[in-house]
């Protein structure tokens, strides 16, 4: 085997370890069907299309055919499932059309005189194309998500585009008796090839970028979040809770809390099994949503127990609020008499910390229990 194939060669072997790479991340994430699987079936297309270009075959024959299309359909599948890592489910028809697109344009190529050049466009042209509709992809959906990487990325998948654009120009002007596919003899394709090895490097390390960030965000998720209800937990209400302590003070917005308890939550549990409890504190977490603005955010602050915070608003306006809580959870669908106790408090600027307020929407919210529960109590501030 002579230098230029076995360079090929161990490109396709590489890619055909990213492929292993991905088939194993699919198969721990069980999500064939999503952006993993089809990373995994891109490189494993890829491996093989370029892997039928080693043996010394002509060009038009059956297996360099084959390896056009196998490589097209590689760039089909990544476009896929870059769509799928940003929540679009693209049809599959498109894909299928532009493939049989490629295999007529192939076909045709046998009645031309330069046959081998327009063979070699029509791949420069399929897997351009498809990257630039990437860079689409990365710059309208991706930019929220990946603010840097995104707009990086898609200027790369550009570039390289353009060179395959203008590559598959090429093809179409060269005389009929000139080759110009990837195994030509020559010295220009061997560079040619050592830039693939290092493209394909960058396009794997992309990959392994956005589901690594799309993992680490859903860990954040899940490290902030209460799973039975949606709320956020006490570790992921805190910190909101603390910056809006540390931007109160004279002249500034304070805020309020809400300290919300279901009653009678363990005569649920008794009477009517876990299965209900759990479906009970789901319903009151999204009564909880419900009822209050937009910028307030709730919290599953223990057990039975929500914590509300309400930025920038005075006591008068919290009390309000918590009213309308508990007219909406008792209003509920559950099918049981669902009820909660609210302690309501206001920052004063004489708080000595976040724990201050804390304790007084307690407090508050002790006397409602106390009181006979099914109420709303407003726990005055401490004097300056």
């Amino acid at each position: 085997m002579t230098a230029q194939p076995l360079l090929i060669a161990l490109v396709s072997v590489q890619f055909f370890v990213h492929a292993l790479v991905w088939a194993m991340t699919a198969r721990m994430a069980r999500r064939w069907r999503e952006a993993e699987g089809h990373f995994a079936l891109f490189w494993l297309l890829l491996s093989l299309g370029l892997m039928l270009f080693v043996p010394p075959l002509e060009s038009g024959s059956a297996p360099r055919n084959l390896a056009d299309l196998l490589i097209i359909a590689a760039s089909m599948c990544e476009h896929r499932g870059l769509a799928l890592h940003w929540g679009r489910r693209l049809p599959l028809q498109p894909y299928a059309a532009g493939l049989a697109l490629a295999a007529a344009a192939v076909a045709a190529s046998f009645l031309m005189a330069n046959g081998h050049g327009l063979r070699v466009a029509v791949v420069c042209f399929g897997c351009g194309l498809m990257m630039l509709a990437s860079v689409r992809l990365m710059w309208r959906h991706g930019r929220a998500a990946t603010p840097v990487f995104a707009p990086v990325s898609a200027v790369g998948y550009g570039l390289l585009a353009t060179g395959l654009l203008v590559r598959g120009v090429q093809a179409l002007m060269v005389g009929a008796t000139t080759k110009i596919s990837i195994d030509a003899p020559g010295h220009a394709n061997i560079p040619f090839a050592i830039v693939v090895l290092f493209v394909g490097g960058l396009i794997h390390l992309a990959h392994i970028r956005l589901v690594l960030g799309r993992v680490m965000h859903r860990l954040g998720q899940q490290a902030t979040t209460d799973e039975l209800t949606g709320a956020l937990n006490r570790r992921g209400l805190l910190p909101a809770m603390e910056a809006a302590h540390a931007g109160a003070g004279p002249g500034k917005p304070g805020y309020a809390l809400l300290m919300v308890d279901v009653d009678h939550f363990k005569a649920i549990n008794d009477r009517h099994g876990h299965a209900q409890g759990d479906q009970v504190l789901r319903e009151v977490a999204a009564s909880l949503r419900t009822a209050l603005r937009g910028g307030d955010l709730v919290g599953r602050w223990g057990g039975e127990e929500f914590c509300v915070l309400l930025p920038r608003t005075r006591l008068q306006d919290a009390a309000a609020l918590a009213e309308r809580v508990a007219a909406r959870v008792a209003a509920g669908g559950s099918g049981l008499p669902v009820t909660v106790s609210i302690g309501v408090s206001e920052h004063s600027p004489s708080d000595p910390d976040l724990q201050a307020v804390i304790r007084r929407a307690d407090d508050a919210l002790y006397e409602a229990k106390a009181a006979g529960r099914n109420r709303v109590v407003v726990a005055h501030s401490t004097p300056a």
